[in-house]
């Protein structure tokens, strides 16, 4: 198999995050010889959810997630701030947000933000982001878990127009075969006090 000088340039700098011969924080934002900059944030630094709430502030014209978990204050708060700066915020989530007691699906919702669920697959299970013309991805659900328990990764991509393309193609394909978000939790039902 070939790889570009560019990739060859980002394998050399993951495999010296991997093997600790840098400290993550001095490779973490790396200028390949494309143009392209790679952010990547791994769980255990407990940071990845503060990048990709600074990847939504630096959005001014849209932003694209698609999401299975998505309980997230912060990334919801940040979401909501880009939507009142006029920013065209829109969201596929999994059919798991319905169900869920702990989604901030209907905050988004309640501020105007446009949630679709997909119900195609048995699970959605993307996490991506497109931000204007750079897209973030990786294995981190948008979650307080994917951020501070698991072991997760969530990547940046910046002036990589190809490769934001296909994030945003997926993003309109996904979209387009999901419905608006409906909560489909009960309502608590009262315990009835009579005792036999």
């Amino acid at each position: 198999m070939l790889f570009t000088p560019a990739f060859k340039k980002y394998l050399l700098v993951i495999s010296t995050v991997l093997l600790g011969n840098v400290a993550p924080v001095q490779a973490a934002l790396e200028t390949l010889p494309c143009g392209v900059t790679v952010e990547p944030c791994f769980s255990y630094t407990h940071t990845c959810s503060a990048m990709v709430v600074q990847f939504i502030q630096s959005a001014k014209r849209r932003i694209f997630l698609a999401g299975y978990a998505f309980t997230s204050r912060e990334i919801t708060r940040a979401l909501e701030d880009a939507h009142l700066r006029g920013v065209q915020v829109h969201l596929v989530l999994d059919k798991s947000n319905e169900l869920s007691r702990v989604s901030t699906a209907p905050q988004l919702i309640a501020h105007g933000i446009d949630v679709r669920i997909n119900h195609r697959y048995a699970i959605m299970h993307h996490k991506f982001i497109v931000a204007d013309d750079a897209v973030g991805f990786g294995s981190m659900n948008f979650t307080y878990a994917g951020n501070q328990r698991n072991a997760e990764n969530f990547t940046i991509f910046r002036h990589a127009p190809s490769l934001t393309t296909h994030y945003a193609t997926e993003f309109v394909r996904l979209y387009q075969e999901a419905l608006p978000y409906v909560s489909r939790i009960e309502p608590h039902k009262k315990r009835s006090s009579f005792l036999p």
